[in-house]
C-alpha cells in the first residue's frame, strides 16, 4: 500500500480534498481500499473504494469535512480571535480487503495530518490555489485571506467594522501594526498590539475603533488620516501591509455596510454609500363570515359595521435596494462575484451591530472598463426578521 497524493495543507474544505493511492494486490479476488477516516483527533469514519485506474484509486473527503467547519460573524468586538471552528484537521490511514470472502489484510498505512479551512474557491481559483501565499509560517509576507483586488482601495469608515484573517501554521503568537498616513503619504501614527492569541487560522478585527481601543493610536489621529496598513509579523516573518482608506467623504445619503462571508471561509465588507430605498410587502391572510350577527336582544341584525369579509393576520416582510459608489472593473468583478456567492450575509446597523440579510440579486455581470468606463451596481436584500401583526 502506498499513499500516492494527498491534499494541500489548509486546503479549502468545499473543494475537493482528495488523497489517492495505490497497492500492488489490486489483482486479489475483490478487491477493494479500507480506508479510517480522522477528524480533529477523533476516527470519525470508514470508507471503501475500489481501483479506478490500474492499481490506483482515491478518496475525496470533502464532503464530510464542509459540514464540520463554521464561519460565524464576530460581533462582541473582540480584537484577535482564534477562529477554531473554521479551521479542521484531518488524516486518512488506508489497507488492503480483499479474498473470498473479502476480508482486512496487511497493516494500515497513514497519511500525514492536514487542515482545510471553511473556503469554497471557483474552479479556475482552486486550480490555481498555493495555500503557503496564505500561510504565514510559509511566505513572507503571506497574503490575508481576501480576494479583494490590491490595486483598488478598500474603504472602512471611522465606524464601520472591518475583518481580515491569516493562516498561521505554526500556530505561534503574532503582533499586529497598524500605521496611519496623511493623504500626502507622510506618516501620523504607528500603534502595536503584541502577543496576539497563537491561533491556526486569526481573525482580526481592524476597524479604526479596534486599532485605537487596542494599540496607542488616538481618536485624533484618525481624524487626520487618508488611510492607514495592517501587517502582522513574528520573528521575521510578516503578512502584507494591507491598506485601508477612510471613508470620510461627505454624503447626502445614509451608508449600508454589508459584511458577508468569502470564498476563503471569512469576511468582506463593503458600503453602499449612494441612496438606498426601504420599503416593505404585506401579506394579508383573510376569510369570510356572514354578513350579520346576533344582537343583546337575540335578532340577527344586517348593518354596515359588521361586515363579511376580515384579515385575521397580517405579516410585513422589509426589502431594502442598495446603490454602490462609481466604482473601476477590478472592484465590480470581485464585489459581485465574491458577494452574490456568499451564503451568509449580515447588514451592519451601527458599529458592531450586525442583521442577517438575503442578497436577492440572482444574476451578475462582471463588466469591463472599455464598456462601462467607471460602474456602478444596485443590490437588492432581504431583511429577515418579519413581522406579524396581532389577530384581528
Amino acid at each position: 500500500m502506498t499513499i500516492t497524493a494527498s491534499p494541500q495543507n489548509y486546503t479549502t474544505a468545499s473543494n475537493p480534498v482528495v488523497f489517492e493511492f495505490s497497492s500492488i494486490l489490486t489483482g486479489q479476488p475483490g478487491f477493494s481500499f479500507l480506508i479510517e477516516l480522522t477528524v480533529n483527533g477523533s476516527v470519525h469514519s470508514f470508507h471503501q473504494v475500489f481501483p479506478e485506474s490500474s492499481n490506483f484509486g482515491k478518496f475525496d473527503c470533502s464532503e464530510i469535512l464542509r459540514s464540520i467547519v463554521r464561519s460565524q460573524l464576530i460581533s462582541d468586538g473582540s480584537f484577535a480571535t482564534p477562529y477554531t471552528n473554521a479551521v479542521a484537521s484531518y488524516s486518512i490511514r488506508v489497507r488492503p480487503k480483499y479474498g473470498t470472502p473479502p476480508t482486512e489484510q496487511g497493516v494500515y498505512v497513514g497519511s500525514s495530518t492536514f487542515n482545510v479551512i471553511n473556503g469554497a474557491l471557483n474552479y479556475i481559483d482552486w486550480i490555481s490555489y498555493v495555500f503557503g501565499d496564505y500561510d504565514f509560517a510559509v511566505s513572507s509576507p503571506c497574503l490575508f485571506l481576501t480576494s479583494f483586488p490590491r490595486t483598488q482601495q478598500y474603504f472602512c469608515g471611522l465606524t464601520e467594522s472591518m475583518f481580515l484573517a491569516m493562516v498561521n501554521s505554526s500556530a505561534v503568537a503574532s503582533d499586529i501594526t497598524a500605521k496611519l498616513y496623511t493623504i500626502t503619504d507622510t506618516l501620523i501614527a504607528t500603534g502595536t498590539a503584541s502577543g496576539l492569541t497563537a491561533a491556526n487560522l486569526l481573525l482580526v478585527n481592524v476597524s479604526p475603533s479596534s486599532v485605537v481601543a487596542n494599540t496607542s493610536v488616538t481618536d485624533a489621529n484618525f481624524t487626520t488620516c487618508s488611510y492607514y496598513t495592517i501587517q502582522l509579523s513574528h520573528s521575521g516573518a510578516n503578512t502584507e501591509e494591507f491598506k485601508i482608506y477612510i471613508d470620510n467623504e461627505c454624503s447626502q445619503y445614509t451608508s449600508r455596510r454589508l459584511h458577508w462571508l468569502n470564498k476563503f471561509g471569512v469576511w468582506d465588507s463593503y458600503s453602499f454609500t449612494k441612496y438606498s430605498e426601504e420599503s416593505t410587502s404585506v401579506r394579508s391572510f383573510e376569510y369570510q363570515r356572514e354578513p350579520g350577527r346576533w344582537s343583546n336582544t337575540n335578532t340577527f341584525d344586517y348593518n354596515r359595521v359588521n361586515g363579511s369579509a376580515f384579515s385575521g393576520t397580517k405579516t410585513s416582510t422589509d426589502t431594502m435596494i442598495l446603490n454602490s459608489d462609481w466604482i473601476k472593473e477590478e472592484k465590480q468583478n470581485w464585489l459581485m462575484g465574491s458577494l452574490l456567492e456568499s451564503p451568509s450575509v449580515y447588514l451592519e446597523i451601527t458599529e458592531g451591530v450586525f442583521e442577517p440579510v438575503i442578497v436577492s440579486n440572482k444574476s451578475f455581470t462582471k463588466k469591463q472598463k472599455i464598456k462601462e468606463g467607471l460602474i456602478q451596481e444596485v443590490i437588492k436584500i432581504k431583511r429577515t426578521y418579519n413581522h406579524t401583526s396581532q389577530l384581528g
